[in-house]
C-alpha cells in the first residue's frame, strides 16, 4: 500500500520546560512539560498531537512520533525488549513489514536493510522516527505550509532550548521552493549528487528549483556567474553564494529568512541542513546573494 498522504501541520503551542532522556535509552531527546498541541490534516482528516509533537532536530531533520503516526495510517505496531535499555518495533502495513531497533539507524523493509538519517528518539513510551524516512520506504507523499512548519519547535539537543519562530506572509513562489527543500532535510551529502538518495550543494538547488521549472547552471559558480539578479539584502527564497577558496565560488544555499539559509553540507552534518548566515563559518565565507524567482 503506498499511501499518499498530504500533510499540513497547523501547529499551536505554548512549551514549557524540558525533559530528557538518560542517554542509555539511545538517542538523547527531549520533551516538553507543558501545553503544547500540533494537527496535522492526512487525507483531509485531522491527527493531533498533544505532549508529544512533531519536533525539527538541530533544524536539520523533521521526525514524528511513530506510535500516533502508525495509528493514524492504520497500520500496527508492536514493540519486544532488546534488553533492558532498548528495544525492537514492528510496524505493518497491507504491503510492508518495517523493522526498527532504538539503537540502530538500519531498518529492516520486507527483510531489506535500509538506513534512516539517524536512529530513533525515545522518550519514556514516546518513539520519535525521521518522517523522511515515511517518504523513502513507505510511499508517504506530503506538502508542508512554510506558515506552519516555523511554528513546529526547533529541538537542540545540547543547549536544550526550543526555538518558535513565526512567519504571517502568504504562500508564494518562495515559500513554495521553501516547503520542497525543507521536505529534503536528512537527505545525505554526495559529491556530483543530484537525487534525493544524494546531493551535493548544486545539485540539491537544481533539484529543488527544478521542481518549480527553475533551471539552472549545474554548478555553484556558474549559477553565480549567470543566473539571476545580485541582490544586497536576501529575501526567502534567494540564493546565497559562499567562497572557501578565492574568487571561485565553493558552495551555495536558499535564503529562509531570519539570517538562515538550507543547504546540502559537506561539513559535520555530511547532508541537508539548515544554517546561520552567523555563523563562523558562514560569515567568514559568504560572498553575496542573488535572485531567480
Amino acid at each position: 500500500m503506498k499511501t499518499a498522504i498530504k500533510t499540513v501541520l497547523l501547529a499551536g503551542a505554548v512549551f514549557g520546560c524540558m525533559l530528557f532522556t538518560d542517554g542509555a535509552l539511545g538517542t538523547k531527546a527531549y520533551a516538553y512539560d507543558g501545553d503544547k498541541k500540533a494537527s496535522i490534516t492526512i487525507n483531509g482528516q485531522q491527527l493531533t498531537f498533544t505532549n508529544t509533537v512533531p519536533v525539527l532536530e538541530d533544524g536539520e531533520t523533521m521526525y514524528v512520533p511513530l506510535r500516533d503516526f502508525v495509528n493514524k495510517m492504520g497500520w500496527t505496531m508492536s514493540t519486544s525488549n532488546i534488553n533492558s535499555n532498548h528495544m525492537k518495533i514492528i510496524v505493518k502495513s497491507a504491503d510492508a513489514t518495517v523493522e526498527f531497533r532504538t539503537d540502530s539507524a538500519t531498518v529492516k523493509v520486507n527483510g531489506k536493510s535500509v538506513k534512516m538519517s539517524d536512529k530513533p528518539w525515545l522518550y519514556k513510551d514516546t518513539t520519535y522516527i525521521p518522517l523522511r524516512f515515511f517518504v523513502d520506504e513507505m510511499g508517504v507523499k506530503f506538502t508542508w505550509d512554510s506558515k506552519y512548519l516555523k511554528t513546529i519547535p526547533s529541538v537542540d539537543r545540547y543547549k536544550k532550548e526550543v526555538s518558535i519562530q513565526s512567519s504571517k506572509q502568504d504562500l508564494s513562489k518562495a515559500d513554495a521552493v521553501i516547503n520542497t527543500a525543507y521536505s529534503y532535510l536528512g537527505v545525505p551529502y554526495v559529491w556530483g549528487g543530484t537525487t534525493p538518495a544524494g546531493f551535493d550543494c548544486s545539485g540539491f538547488l537544481n533539484y529543488v528549483f527544478g521542481k518549480h521549472n527553475v533551471e539552472l547552471p549545474r554548478t555553484a559558480h556558474d549559477i553565480y556567474k549567470n543566473a539571476g539578479t545580485a541582490v544586497k539584502n536576501p529575501q526567502k527564497g534567494d540564493l546565497v553564494f559562499f567562497s572557501s577558496s578565492g574568487s571561485r565560488i565553493t558552495h551555495i544555499g536558499i535564503y529562509l529568512g531570519d539570517n538562515q539559509y538550507i543547504h546540502a553540507s559537506s561539513g559535520k552534518v555530511k547532508g541537508v541542513t539548515v544554517s546561520s548566515l552567523g555563523s563562523s563559518w558562514s560569515s567568514k565565507t559568504y560572498v553575496g546573494a542573488k535572485r531567480v524567482l
